[in-house]
């Protein structure tokens, strides 16, 4: 089995470099901010002082009867393809903070989407649109303080998605029949308050990890949407081998807890015949991970899952598939 300073160190880092994680789309276009599943292993440990890199990379191949994507209501069966590479870095300090460790993390997240379906509604009834877009997404920060109980690890922070990717309200060009409504950025500011622990008894290798988190989103003023507060849980339970392999599951659930408003949800309301614009979806798959080793001089820590999705309502249904290396220096 694996050290506990070694599981506390490049394995632990990431559940914090990950934190952050975004789409160019929201609810408002079917995604939320936050890159659902991010906190599973390791999700309440903040890792001893260091740096920490990460470099992730995330496929989610997904379909949804009806959403709002750059100002325009889309009612047609609708599927997406992401491809999302997601780079942090994380410094935990050793200084005190309220009597816990604390830390901060940056990630630069860099998308590549492709949005296809076929329009119902005049006039591009019948038209196959395949738009996309790809570039650097919103940066997220991550401050968080951690503390340790013997195998008792929690943890708590606010993630900050700010729009600094590149965004354009949805264009129509009716000649071609075309639509270009696929941006980088949500265009808002969104706030990810959290907290998570994590059980760990480093003897056996056994690890149970949770975490619950609020996510708040201002008005895009380009649509006039407001995207609804959200409440995620997400977790892990998973079985470690003394060769540094792991084996085990993964889930989460999202819900919003309101309706979006503004004149672009009613326009989606009315376009898509729906009361409401409630959104939620669940997961849960299989997840194995590596502590050992060393590159570049760190120590080296990997992450593979899947996750099948389900019960999704007013947001996508995907299937995703997510690699995470961590290092530690």
């Amino acid at each position: 089995m694996a050290g506990t300073k070694h599981l506390l160190g490049a394995g632990s880092a990431i559940a914090i470099i990950a934190l952050s994680a975004t789409q160019a789309m929201a609810v408002e276009g079917g995604i939320g901010a936050y890159f659902m599943g991010t906190r599973d292993t390791f999700a309440g440990i903040v890792p001893p002082p260091g740096t920490y890199l990460s470099f992730s990379y995330d496929n989610l191949q997904g379909d949804v009867d009806g959403l709002s994507v750059g100002g325009i209501p889309i009612r047609a069966d609708t599927d997406l393809t992401l491809n999302l590479l997601r780079i942090g870095i994380t410094q935990s300090f050793a200084g005190d903070l309220w009597g816990g460790t604390p830390a901060v993390n940056v990630t630069v997240p860099i998308v590549d989407i492709s949005l296809k379906y076929t329009a119902v509604t005049p006039p591009l009834a019948g038209a196959n649109i395949d738009d996309g877009s790809s570039g650097f997404g919103d940066i997220i920060v991550t401050p968080i303080v951690g503390w340790h109980r013997d195998k008792l690890h929690y943890s708590t922070g606010m993630s900050v998605y700010m729009p600094t990717g590149d965004y354009d309200t949805a264009t129509v060009d009716l000649a071609a029949r075309t639509v270009d409504a696929v941006s980088n950025s949500k265009n808002v500011w969104s706030f990810q308050p959290f907290v998570a622990a994590t059980w760990l008894d480093s003897s056996t290798g056994f690890e149970a990890s949770g975490a619950a988190s609020l996510l708040f989103s201002t008005k895009n003023s380009a649509t006039d949407y407001q995207t609804a507060p959200a409440l995620q849980l997400e977790g892990a339970v998973v079985q470690r081998l003394r060769s540094g392999w792991g084996v085990g599951l993964t889930g989460y659930y999202y819900q919003q807890l309101d309706d979006d408003s503004g004149t672009g949800a009613e326009q989606t309301r009315a376009a898509l015949g729906a009361e409401s614009l409630k959104a939620r979806v669940a997961g849960i798959g299989p997840i194995v991970t590596f502590s050992g080793g060393e590159m570049f001089g760190g120590d080296v820590s990997l992450k593979m899952k899947y996750v099948s999705e389900f019960n999704a309502k007013r947001r996508f249904e995907s299937d995703v598939v997510s690699v995470n290396l961590t290092i530690a220096y």
